[in-house]
């Protein structure tokens, strides 16, 4: 029984409603969460195209993929750094798009030559006035550069702590930003009321960003056991963007995802499975997050297709159907600090209907005819 955007009775008794809806022999679950993704409006998998799209029509493109994750489930998503990612969700608050609720981190932090930078070989200046990422060096600039993604209306930060896949000339092995660095962010974040998540596939940078005070980690897929055992002690989640790697693994070169990044996508593939079954053996909190952020067009991976990821976690992740569905609503909701995620009392009203049995089937996940996000049927 829902009231105000709220769930305020759960109860095998008859009540009056106004409006009611028959789930008989359906599957009821909370709304979806897509913690990681990139809500950049761009087709293809090159990510020098953000820097050469103007913002305003990206925003107008991306405003139909809303649209699409709402009526797949996805009641909330996180956007990992974008910066049209604040307009869009003044714009769903306001009513003026439909859509999930969207966390936004606004421009991620990058060093100079860091993953905030897509080419490398383009003049800093150029890079710097396109304005993806605040790109930041020493303990002074990064408290700027975070004062100022907070004054721009972030939700939280997104950092880059290592090198990555799509960006030209750093090694996702490489660490980024300095101990001094990211504890000078994280401490601006705190005093704001929120938190820092750190892009980091190397073990050496992801150590770093861990021990400075990060809240959640993305994609870790190099990370040793004795770093898992450090975000266990610390109660940091693990996000490991399965789906963005299988994409780029399978269908990199078809998309058209820059040399550089299909050169370094297998061994970062490779190393995550192993790193995600630890994680899973150690009781690491993971959480659900594609990373997708371009329309693929394929067949199996797309915007609208973001359930890819909880499949992915039992196909390679090793978790139950009920674990992977977990990862996407109580896992995700508690590690981003949201009134989500559970169908209970006082929790917020976001539900979702499917004709099937994830439990059984996972890719049941997929058949949703019923969405309920913030008390309203969409």
């Amino acid at each position: 029984y829902i009231n105000n955007g709220k769930i305020v009775k759960v109860s095998r008794d008859e009540f009056n409603a106004k409006q009611e809806l028959d789930a008989k022999d359906m599957f009821v679950m909370p709304g979806l969460i897509d913690a990681h993704m990139h809500i950049s409006g761009i087709k293809g998998g090159s990510l020098l195209k953000i820097m050469f799209e103007k913002p305003e029509y990206r925003a107008l493109k991306a405003s139909r993929w809303l649209e699409k994750l709402l009526l797949a489930g996805f009641t909330t998503v996180r956007d990992c750094g974008e910066p049209i990612s604040i307009s869009l969700k003044k714009a769903v608050n306001e009513g003026y798009i439909k859509g999930p609720k969207i966390i936004a981190a606004g421009k991620p932090i990058t060093q100079t030559f860091g993953h905030g930078e897509f080419s490398h070989d383009i003049p800093l200046e150029f890079s710097e006035s396109l304005g993806f990422s605040e790109i930041c060096d020493g303990v002074e600039s990064c408290i700027h550069a975070a004062r100022k993604v907070l004054r721009d209306g972030s939700d939280f930060i997104k950092i880059f702590a290592t090198g990555g896949v799509l960006s030209q000339r750093d090694k996702p092995d490489m660490p980024q930003l300095s101990f001094e660095e990211i504890r000078a962010i994280v401490n601006e974040a705190e005093k704001a009321g929120t938190y820092v998540a750190a892009h980091a596939h190397g073990d050496k940078g992801a150590r770093i960003a861990i021990e400075a005070g990060i809240k959640t980690l993305e994609h870790g897929s190099l990370l040793k056991e004795d770093t898992l055992k450090l975000m266990k002690e610390k109660n940091i989640s693990l996000t490991p963007t399965l789906t963005i790697t299988e994409i780029i693994y399978k269908y990199g070169k078809t998309i058209g995802v820059d040399e550089w990044g299909l050169e370094k996508i297998a061994e970062v593939r490779e190393s995550l499975h192993k790193v995600l079954k630890i994680a899973k053996e150690l009781g690491i909190t993971i959480i659900t997050g594609t990373d997708m952020g371009f329309e693929t067009g394929l067949e199996d991976y797309d915007i609208g297709k973001n359930w890819s990821e909880i499949v992915l976690l039992t196909e390679i992740g090793g978790l139950s159907n009920e674990e992977a569905l977990k990862a996407a609503t109580y896992n995700s909701a508690t590690a981003l600090g949201l009134n989500s995620g559970l169908i209970n009392e006082g929790k917020d009203a976001d539900v979702i209907i499917i004709n099937g049995n994830p439990i059984e089937n996972i890719k049941d996940v997929s058949k949703v005819i019923n969405v309920i996000k913030g008390g309203k049927i969409e």
